[in-house]
């Protein structure tokens, strides 16, 4: 991975031999460990993600992280009992708790989309035989729409710019929802907007443009 860089051995591979002592080593250690150390603050978590637990009201000791609001944050002095949204005292690290490692396998497809959902929003997946605490469930489709022609006697000839007869008659276009996202109002109560939008911009990611969804609480 091009991101698993350990600074140590490579400062030893670019000194020369006759450079190589215990003194200058430290040195040059002391000098470059701040690079390792936002190596490892940022990338760790940005690749892996996180297991520490969310944040709460405790005091947080120097470099110690915690999730809040989905985010990542290390905290930036000792004794902090401020909230991560404070930028002075805390330092965000990654907006996803989630590494990227596990979100690049995500996709659109239920069952993967459904544990997705589980895991961003803190609730239980269950394996298929078990409804999950978020779950998904696929509308039937809606067949009355846009028709150009049913049969040879009933189709229209279409130009660039006319057609010899409506096309469709009096059949309105229906924009119908594929699938439906099913929340408790435990897990996240969509009657506040910005959880409205939080799903949608997770969901987006996974699935095709063309695809619509409705959100409901359960």
């Amino acid at each position: 991975m091009k991101y698993d860089l350990n600074i140590n051995p490579v400062i030893i591979e670019l000194l020369p031999p006759d450079k190589r002592k215990s003194n200058t080593l430290q040195l040059v250690n002391a000098l470059f460990s701040p690079l390792q150390w936002a190596r490892n603050l940022l990338f760790d978590t940005y690749y892996n993600g996180l297991t520490v637990l969310n944040y709460e009201v405790r005091e947080y000791s120097y470099l110690e992280q915690a999730v809040y609001q989905k985010k990542v944050y290390s905290s930036l002095i000792d004794g902090n009992n401020n909230l991560p949204t404070d930028s002075v005292t805390w330092l965000m690290i990654q907006d996803n708790f989630i590494g990227v490692k596990e979100r690049l396998l995500y996709n659109g497809s239920r069952l993967v989309l459904e544990y997705a959902l589980n895991k961003q929003f803190g609730s239980v997946f269950r394996q298929p035989d078990n409804i999950s605490d978020i779950y998904i469930t696929n509308n039937d489709p809606i067949l009355d729409g846009f028709i150009v022609g049913e049969t040879d006697d009933y189709c229209s000839s279409v130009g660039q710019t006319t057609s010899s007869d409506a096309i469709g008659g009096d059949l309105p276009y229906i924009y119908i929802n594929n699938f439906t996202i099913n929340i408790p109002t435990a897990v996240l109560d969509l009657t506040e907007t910005g959880n409205t939008e939080s799903v949608r911009n997770f969901v987006n990611k996974y699935i095709p443009a063309s695809i619509k969804y409705e959100i409901i609480n359960i």
